[in-house]
């Protein structure tokens, strides 16, 4: 009788596929996240403030952005088994013929190279379509990347398949380029949301699934006077160093009050401005117009 296959080879090929996954997810995830701290930063800017002016420190926004990573994670793991299921009923119904071609064009150096510099190419477009000229469209912006790919990216990446801590490091920079594309069209979607708010106090889903608070609230002095007009709201971005840091949609202002001498009443989260839809909703810069 032959001897029976040992059991550890089973948990071998479980930690071999565990390993090359997490050789790529980290850092992808690492770029994303690093993207997405840019991305606050850049939110807070629309109301002329950085994010540690509104007492937001680094554990605080990395505790937010944590849930966003694992909302990310679970969107992108049916994607990704998706399509794994519709490569295996391909390689069902080719009878394993897909699968073969599939692990040898994998073992071609130039192939796996040319593989590994279009996705990080992604990174790059995306860096071109946001950072770009106003000038600068997407068919050029996918222009450069496929330039930067062909003559900064592919010929490198062909020369690290040579050895297994190249093959290694190519996985590295594909995941975390491929990660800051991501993060780069997420961030579009956070200052999107920005702009809304300040506009008209409305932001998008997405500012909620990043952590951003649109608390709104009624402002009243130490007398219990009303500071805004009409008894309107403001956004409270934040607490700094015992002052409220808040946004006056009327005027389009960031102030800083003192804690002290300050009262914060009817406090909301992502209030809406309409009624349910029954009112028309006044831009911000209200007060100013009235003032001209």
């Amino acid at each position: 009788m032959e001897p029976e296959e040992p059991k550890g080879s089973e948990r071998g090929r479980v930690l071999e596929l565990v390993e090359k996954v997490s050789s790529f997810a980290v850092p992808l995830a690492v770029g994303l996240y690093a993207m997405l701290y840019i991305g606050y930063q850049d939110v807070y800017e629309v109301f002329g403030i950085t994010p540690e002016q509104a007492g937001l420190e680094q554990a605080t926004v990395f505790a937010r952005l944590l849930s966003t990573l694992v909302q990310v994670f679970l969107w992108l793991l049916p994607c990704v088994g998706f399509v794994v299921g519709v490569g295996w009923l391909i390689n069902k119904v080719t009878r394993g013929a897909a699968g073969r071609m599939i692990n040898t064009l994998r073992e071609l150096p130039w192939v796996a190279a040319t593989f590994a510099a279009l996705l990080s190419a992604a990174g790059y477009w995306a860096y071109f379509v946001v950072n770009g000229a106003p000038d600068l469209d997407a068919n050029t912006a996918l222009l450069l990347a496929a330039i930067v790919a062909l003559f900064g990216l592919f010929i490198p990446y062909r020369m690290m398949r040579r050895t297994s801590t190249g093959r290694a490091g190519t996985k590295v920079l594909t995941g975390v380029l491929v990660g800051m594309g991501l993060g780069f069209f997420l961030n579009i979607m956070m200052v999107q949301g920005a702009h809304d708010i300040y506009v008209n106090g409305n932001g998008n889903e997405f500012l909620k699934i990043v952590g951003f608070k649109n608390q709104w609230a009624t402002v009243h002095d130490g007398d219990n006077k009303p500071v805004l007009k009409d008894d309107d709201r403001a956004l409270v971005l934040g607490e700094m160093e015992g002052a409220y840091v808040l946004y006056n949609c009327g005027t389009q202002e960031t102030v800083r009050r003192p804690v002290e001498a300050t009262l914060l009443g009817q406090i909301e989260l992502d209030p809406d401005f309409s009624n349910g839809g029954k009112d028309k909703v006044e831009p911000c810069g209200y007060a100013t117009e009235e003032g001209q």
